[in-house]
């Protein structure tokens, strides 16, 4: 899996921008109300997701509550590489999407408070054992994500002590300013970042994203 994806990007800017950074994941995001929504139907998000296979990144597509034939058809039309849900979905889903070939990662929303390891546990092991891939965010409630609020990565370290073999991606408000903290003291394999790379909100900055990668490396190097 990747180790460091930039999600939410909507422009060619954007992808020019990851690609000659160290990053080397981009973030397609399908959930019709969040600010940085792509619609999977036009044909720019295809030449989008054509573009960003051109410049040798990974595509994750995001998905918020969509069937199964809806999704696949968003990967067959658009090109993506992961299918990350980030809804309320059950387990069955992933399961599906799995068995059509598809590699899924699964947002499992965290409170941002002190949370007990077995508690992490009853919310990822089902999706762990059906072999799906992890991402940590905070819980943001129907904003599903993108809510720039940081977990408790001293719980999410213990828990991850704990899980060593278990593939998973840090998110929830990382920041170049907190991104090194964060690996440090979770323990992360990867790192997601959405609104900590944008100035402003909605707009990914270029310096920002290539500065976050670059500590993020070093950060990761350093584990």
């Amino acid at each position: 899996m990747f180790h460091i994806k930039i999600c939410g990007v909507r422009f060619e800017r954007d992808l020019v921008a990851v690609s000659q950074s160290a990053a080397g994941a981009v973030g397609f995001n399908f959930f019709p109300k969040s600010i940085r929504y792509l619609d999977p139907a036009s044909p720019a998000t295809a030449e989008l997701s054509a573009r960003a296979e051109e410049l040798g990144l990974t595509r994750v597509g995001v998905f918020v509550n969509d069937k199964a034939d809806d999704i696949e058809r968003v990967v067959d039309a658009v090109g993506l590489d992961h299918v990350q849900l980030h809804g309320d979905e059950p387990v069955e889903l992933g399961r599906e999407l799995m068995s059509r070939g598809m590699r899924v990662i699964r947002a499992v929303k965290l409170p941002t408070q002190p949370v007990r390891a077995e508690a992490i546990d009853d919310r990822a092991k089902e999706w762990v054992d059906s072999g799906c891939g992890l991402l940590l965010d905070a819980d943001s409630g129907a904003g599903h994500g993108g809510s720039g609020e940081e977990l408790d990565w001293e719980s999410i370290g213990r828990w991850a002590s704990k899980n060593r073999r278990v593939p998973w991606v840090l998110a929830g408000g990382l920041t170049v300013d907190n991104v090194s903290d964060a690996i440090r003291a979770s323990g992360a394999l990867a790192v997601d970042v959405a609104s900590g790379v944008e100035n402003p909100r909605g707009t990914k900055s270029r310096p920002l994203i290539d500065q976050f990668a670059r500590i993020a490396t070093g950060a990761l190097a350093g584990r």
